[in-house]
């Protein structure tokens, strides 16, 4: 026995393909009336009212005395701290003295590439 099989070819125009993609909007939601407010309400006598605990306000001490602020309890932690804050200025600093002096002999040294570079 034999099977036969049917096929329809079916054309679109790319009308009824953008038709799928149209946007369809829904009603707007009607809001909700508003409240009129209450009357002021008491806090607790132990409520915070520092507000959040911000400092005041002080001006810059121009006369801070160095002293009173330990860079570290070590020389290797005080060493430690500034070559991590001046990181940048001391790499840019020993690759300029190299470019002036050994950079003659190796010009990949302290070259880092950049976007772009690669």
């Amino acid at each position: 026995m034999s099977a036969t099989t049917a096929t329809s070819n079916r054309t679109t125009s790319p009308h009824s393909i953008l038709l799928d993609y149209e946007v369809h909007h829904s009603r707007r939601e009607q809001p909700a009336p508003l409240m009129p407010p209450s009357a002021a309400s008491t806090q607790p006598q132990n409520w915070p009212s520092d507000h959040y605990r911000v400092p005041p306000y002080r001006p810059t001490n121009r006369n801070l005395d160095q002293s009173e602020r330990p860079s570290g309890a070590s020389n290797v932690e005080r060493g430690f701290i500034i070559v991590m804050l001046h990181g940048v200025w001391i790499n840019a600093t020993i690759s300029r003295v190299w470019r002036f002096t050994g950079g003659i002999l190796n010009d990949r040294i302290f070259h880092y590439k950049i976007g772009g570079e690669w």
